[in-house]
């Protein structure tokens, strides 16, 4: 005990006379007041958010139920819903007048998928060609305003198989020959003219043209092995002697 109150004496003796500056006094003033505005704004920041978060629950309960909607709706008429389909009549009966109101009652089928019948459309058409009755289908370009002289005739003679179509109109004439079978070294086999012939291609394959017999031009080629093709045309039809030519595809 008396060691202790020895050390107080000192102590305070010591710092008995010590004395703040005025300067010391009145920068811990400052941190004081500094500290309690930071510590007021904290609390006042922490408040508004405490009540911005009280205030969610209540918006969205406004939002979920609008006013005049506080029930779901129900179906006005039940009776509707287990109303069973109707059956349609009988064939040969005659139909009740709610059925003979009713939009598209006693209307006939459509017709789905069926060319019309008669008129001037009867016959296949073709890119850039009239219509044409029989036209094969290795034969994908004609002028327009031809029409069949006859059907298309096959003959066979000396193991070949040749197939002739032709077609007249105002515009000229066309003749399409397709020879089937061996034994061909060239055009040439298939050349019916006397005169000199011109070299042209026909879809990539050597081709030989000439005037045909009697009037008109024609063109001679193999579209492949075994099988020749000739194209003969007269009259305006000539001009498109080789169109015609590359319309064939046997």
């Amino acid at each position: 005990m008396e060691l202790e109150s020895e050390l107080r004496k000192a102590m305070a003796e010591q710092v008995a006379g010590t004395t703040a500056t005025p300067s010391l006094v009145t920068d811990v003033k400052r941190r004081h007041r500094r500290r309690r505005a930071r510590v007021q704004a904290a609390a006042g920041a922490v408040a508004a958010s405490v009540a911005a978060l009280a205030l969610v629950p209540t918006y969205q309960s406004f939002r979920a139920a609008p006013a005049g909607n506080s029930e779901t709706v129900r179906p006005s008429n039940t009776v509707s819903a287990l109303r069973m389909p109707e059956r349609p009549p009988a064939p040969g009966l005659p139909q009740t007048p709610s059925e003979r109101g009713r939009p598209g009652a006693g209307a006939p089928p459509k017709s789905e998928g069926r060319p019309p019948q008669g008129g001037g459309g009867g016959g296949p058409r073709r890119p850039g060609g009239g219509v044409v009755d029989g036209l094969p289908r290795w034969i994908t370009y004609l002028p327009s305003g031809l029409a069949a002289a006859a059907p298309c005739a096959a003959t066979e003679a000396a193991g070949r198989k040749t197939t002739t179509c032709r077609w007249v109109g105002d515009g000229g004439w066309v003749e399409i020959v397709l020879v089937k079978g061996g034994g061909f070294t060239g055009p040439q086999d298939l050349m019916k003219s006397t005169g000199i012939p011109g070299h042209a291609t026909v879809r990539g394959m050597p081709a030989l043209t000439g005037d045909h017999v009697g009037s008109g031009r024609q063109v001679c080629w193999l579209a492949r092995r075994g099988v020749g093709v000739t194209v003969a045309a007269g009259g305006q039809a000539a001009g498109d002697l080789m169109r015609i030519a590359e319309g064939v595809r046997p």
